[in-house]
């Protein structure tokens, strides 16, 4: 994510939940949840990172990415069901962690 004081910053969410290939819809999530969060300065654009261990040295990776892997996603005729609650839950703003801001100052620009 992007701020308008050019900081950037980081969330995890169940990406491939919404779209399994469009990463619009959450960059969209994620940027309007993000409206209800003190980041310093608000927030302008979000990108979905091309691989995960983008955001691994923010401060809080290690925390989100436990907690999330603690919800095993089914396979099967199970996964449907799973995958609509996961989304319904996100379009509350739950389901998104806050990774930190980026210490590297490696995220790319949007």
């Amino acid at each position: 994510m992007t701020l308008a004081d050019g900081g950037r910053r980081y969330f995890l969410t169940w990406g491939r939940v919404l779209h399994a290939s469009e990463p619009a819809k959450v960059e969209a999530l994620v940027l309007r949840s993000a409206q209800d969060i003190d980041l310093g300065s608000a927030p302008v654009s979000a990108r979905v990172c091309p691989a995960v261990r983008m955001a691994r040295d923010a401060p809080f990776f290690y925390e989100a990415m436990f907690d999330m892997a603690r919800t095993a996603s089914p396979y099967g005729k199970k996964y449907g069901k799973w995958r609509k609650d996961k989304s319904v839950l996100m379009e509350q703003g739950k389901e998104i962690w806050y990774l930190g801001d980026d210490p590297t100052g490696a995220a790319q620009a949007d």
